[in-house]
């Protein structure tokens, strides 16, 4: 077998795994009761949180990279490791994991389990240490990337906070991290 088949069986198997683990995410989600996962979330108020948490946390990543740049970083060192792994990868592997399998596991885990189930009686230290350990989970090498994830983590859990929808805060992140995704699957960064 060349490597390029390699490679392609590898991918292949790689987008069978996620699709597989999107799937069991979802299922778990769903049975331990931490989202309904139906469509009845779409409504006017929902959206307009959706919308406005995107944008604030793109004005948020923009801000912090110009500081970052400021410093003379480009990125964060989350996006340059995320950059580095995906870079010539099958552009489907690459949307299903940073676009659809991440803003599931982490919004099932950040918001779900630790806002709305473990500190489900006292909301405001949960979306302090889910924002956190957000900030945390995503490397930060200084206090400027830190804060880019910690805020947009708090974004997220004001957004499920406000709305006891998991749906909400995975709409938003997903729609922050599929815009990267593409780009990072059709080669622009």
């Amino acid at each position: 077998m060349g490597n390029a088949n390699l490679s392609l069986a590898i991918s292949v198997l790689l987008m069978v795994v996620t699709i597989g683990n999107i799937y069991l995410l979802l299922f778990l989600g769903k049975k331990l009761g931490f989202f309904k996962f139906k469509w009845d979330f779409i409504n006017l108020k929902n959206i307009v949180i959706i919308v406005g948490g995107f944008l604030l946390a793109r004005v948020i990543a923009i801000g912090g990279t110009l500081l970052l740049n400021n410093q003379g970083a480009e990125s964060t060192a989350n996006d340059v490791a995320i950059q580095t792994i995906f870079t010539g990868e099958n552009p489907i592997l690459i949307v299903l994991l940073i676009g659809i399998s991440a803003p599931i596991m982490e919004e099932i885990i950040f918001r779900g389990a630790i806002i709305g189930f473990w500190f489900e009686n006292l909301p405001m230290v949960g979306i302090a240490i889910s924002s956190i350990l957000f900030g945390l989970v995503h490397g930060p090498t200084n206090v400027i990337s830190f804060l880019i994830y910690g805020l947009m983590g708090l974004i997220l859990s004001i957004a499920y906070y406000k709305t006891k929808r998991l749906e909400v805060s995975i709409s938003i992140h997903f729609f922050n991290n599929i815009f990267s995704a593409i780009a990072i699957a059709i080669g622009l960064i």
